[in-house]
């Protein structure tokens, strides 16, 4: 068995049972003592242990564990072998290069590892006649791997086995066949969607009355319950089937909105590229306050050069409403992406930690402080995996003359925001820090460090609890990393790393020191 799945086997156990339970259960079975590398090839036997101690102490069926292993394993494959998946590829198209793309590099890499044999029929775009052999008969196995990939791309792949090697047939023979007319809607389609920051500054974050229940609305969340027009306010659509223009944009369609404004799926005509277009509420616009944060967001953004931040490629007015034209991001955001693998090995959490260092480099050296690093502010671009930090709704300028907050009001999400930003004081961009100090805490132990049931428990918790130690939570997060993210969430700046390029070094010589 390739030493892949086992240690795949061992990760889906520790996210299924917990990692206390599976370790227990290890312990009291006699099998903790074996380790496994991805790279080696290990009895069949020994996988067969751990699938049936899993079983075991779920107390449900053996085959019933090994498909929902399969489910399990789908995404892993995807990230695995992302390199060679190509990016319009999707269910059927994945199954019937399986053998050509994987299976193959899996028997040139790993001699002795004998993966099971398919060969794939398509029949049309829409079906696929799969033949499975192999001794193990794990056919629950690939029809966990095709209902994880079926829910990976939102599809409805309909499974019709015509003979299987339980029954004592020689092979496996599924036919599988896309539903168009059932396209599982109950998802998001995370794949083309764009997420950007729709929620204005101004709301229940720095409105007091509201953590006690008060009734009082902010401007935005009147603008998000009341239905805007928006063809009214936008330029008459180029082409018939379009839904507006903006100057040498076709504006074809909304793609989401918020209290702050919306944001519209272009084609620039010019170039003929897809872009996103974030428009200002028309309510808002007219609130000067809100108005200049959305301008200055503009004028912040386009100082930035980073691969690893939203590029930002034009702005200007529509109808006396700013809008921004930015890249249109083809992906997911950190928060959606680490929910579809569970959990993320540490060479991934370390790769995405550099990656928004990086970015946030770039932020800081415009003399900006982006005040609302967390999950949903990162983006995971679908074709290449690459880091982008989106949303600057709540930037800040460190210049004096350019802050524009009251005083004595907070700006940012509770859970991830830094204590002095928490208290309404001045911040630095050490704010950034700690944040993203809560992302990696949350992604390597999945806890958050400081959420709690309501914003005044998670303030309290900010400015007075001390979480616990990655590692003590988390035994395969290195030492050093652990130390790392207590450090960027100490209650004091002084106390935190001083500048990106300091996190950066520590981050690196920790993915060396793993090599």
């Amino acid at each position: 068995m390739h030493g892949l799945i086992l240690v795949q086997l061992q990760k889906f156990a520790q996210q299924t049972l917990g990692s206390e339970e599976w370790r227990s259960a290890l312990s009291k079975s006699g099998l903790d003592r074996t380790s496994f590398s991805a790279g080696l090839v290990y009895e069949d036997r020994q996988a067969l242990e751990l699938i049936v101690l899993a079983a075991e102490t779920l107390n449900v069926p053996v085959d019933e564990v090994v498909e929902m292993f399969g489910r399990f394993l789908s995404t892993e494959l995807i990230r695995l072998y992302h390199r060679v998946i190509k990016p319009h590829w999707r269910t059927l198209d994945i199954i019937e290069n399986t053998e050509t793309f994987i299976h193959s590099a899996v028997r040139v890499g790993n001699p002795g590892a004998v993966p099971p044999v398919l060969d794939a029929i398509r029949l049309s775009e829409n079906e696929l006649q799969l033949l499975y052999s192999s001794d193990r008969k794990l056919c629950k196995l690939a029809i966990g791997i095709i209902k994880g990939l079926a829910d990976h791309f939102q599809e409805v792949i309909e499974i019709h086995k015509d003979s299987c090697m339980l029954h004592g047939d020689p092979f496996c023979t599924f036919r599988l066949i896309r539903n168009v007319a059932k396209q599982d809607t109950k998802k998001l389609d995370v794949r083309n969607t764009i997420q950007f920051g729709l929620d204005s500054p101004l709301t229940v974050q720095g409105d007091p009355s509201s953590w006690e229940g008060g009734t009082s609305k902010t401007l935005a969340e009147r603008s998000k319950s009341e239905p805007t027009h928006w063809e009214s306010h936008l330029s008459p659509a180029i082409f018939e089937s379009d839904f507006a223009s903006i100057g040498p944009y076709r504006v074809l369609a909304q793609h989401g909105e918020g209290g702050m404004g919306c944001v519209f799926r272009a084609i620039d005509t010019r170039s003929e590229q897809t872009v996103a277009i974030k428009v200002l509420h028309p309510k808002v616009s007219k609130e000067a306050t809100s108005k200049k944060r959305f301008l200055r967001e503009l004028q912040a953004l386009q100082q930035i050069r980073s691969p690893h931040v939203v590029e930002v490629r034009d702005v200007g007015e529509v109808g006396q409403l700013p809008f921004l034209v930015m890249e249109f991001l083809r992906g997911t955001n950190l928060q959606v992406y680490r929910q579809r693998f569970q959990s993320l090995p540490i060479h991934e959490i370390l790769r995405i930690a550099i990656e928004t260092v990086d970015g946030l480099s770039a932020v800081h050296q415009c003399g900006l402080i982006h005040r609302d690093i967390k999950p949903e502010n990162l983006w995971i671009e679908s074709s290449t995996l690459n880091v982008k930090i989106i949303d600057f709704g709540l930037a800040h300028a460190v210049s004096e003359e350019m802050r524009l907050t009251r005083t004595g009001t907070f700006i940012g999400t509770p859970s991830f925001m830094a204590p002095e930003q928490a208290s309404g004081g001045s911040i630095d961009q050490r704010a950034d820090f700690f944040s993203l100090g809560c992302v990696l805490y949350d992604l390597s132990t999945g806890q958050r460090p400081f959420d709690r049931q309501n914003i005044l428990s998670t303030l309290s918790a900010l400015a007075n609890h001390i979480p616990e130690n990655p590692v003590d939570l988390w035994p395969d997060c290195p030492a050093g990393f652990s130390e790392l993210i207590m450090q960027m969430l100490e209650k004091d700046p002084e106390k935190r790393p001083q500048d990106c390029h300091e996190i950066a070094n520590r981050l690196k010589q920790i993915v060396e020191s793993l090599s």
